[in-house]
């Protein structure tokens, strides 16, 4: 009786998890979402970083402050902005639905992403003081070589557990993206659920899915932090 309860809860959930994962609408929609959430976030990651230290260089920069404030409130408002509305903003109105979704998510995340991470990197570089800036002076550096041998390694090392943060809501971000078109990760889950319905199997696999692109995100950060900013 029991051996029999057995086989036919295996069965059933062999059956659930082909019926949700492995037949060949499920994983086409499953694979597609997948693709396209990895290159939003990876590519929407880049755009915030280049936008972010672009924003701290005018900082840094006295000529350029001209250009910093207004570029710096343009950035920290939309901040303010609830990351979807933002999307639709950019999706709908701006780009009037010309452009592809998937760009148009990589911009409008990249924006909202990098107020955050300007404010970030303004931050840790002013700590580490300028008295570091003053001593590779003496020593004979540039401008230049005492930003990049001196003060960024310090200042990344600081910052490194707040980037990590951020990238980790941008990645969140990236299940906006079914607002503005329908092949994001979250959309292509839901898809199977409202098919099969079946709830518990979709919203776990997603849920795991993004735990384990959170754990990457921490591992990629911290060996391209080993590799490029810690000499010691």
């Amino acid at each position: 009786m029991i051996w029999g309860v057995s086989m036919s809860w295996l069965q059933d959930w062999q059956q659930q998890i082909y019926r949700n994962f492995l037949s060949d609408d499920a994983l086409s929609l499953i694979l597609s979402g997948f693709q396209n959430t990895l290159v939003i976030f990876i590519f929407g990651s880049i755009w915030a970083l280049v936008l972010a230290t672009f924003l701290t260089y005018l900082n840094i920069n006295n000529k350029l402050q001209w250009l910093y404030r207004p570029l710096q409130c343009f950035v920290a408002t939309i901040h303010d902005v609830p990351a979807v509305v933002l999307m639709m903003f950019f999706y709908y109105v701006i780009f009037s639905g010309l452009l592809n979704g998937v760009v148009v998510s990589i911009i409008a995340l990249g924006v909202y992403s990098s107020g955050s991470l300007s404010r970030i990197f303004k931050i840790h570089i002013g700590q580490v003081g300028k008295e570091q800036y003053e001593s590779g002076k003496m020593l004979g550096f540039t401008s230049k070589q005492i930003y990049r041998l001196i003060i960024l390694p310090q200042a990344v090392r600081n910052m490194l557990p707040l980037v990590i943060g951020e990238m980790k809501v941008l990645l969140r971000a990236t299940s906006y993206a079914g607002y503005i078109f329908q092949k994001d990760l979250v959309k292509a889950v839901d898809s199977i659920r409202a098919h099969t319905e079946d709830v518990f199997l979709p919203l776990l696999f997603v849920s795991l899915l993004y735990l384990f692109l959170s754990s990457a995100i921490v591992k990629i950060f911290k060996m391209l932090n080993a590799k490029f900013f810690c000499h010691d």
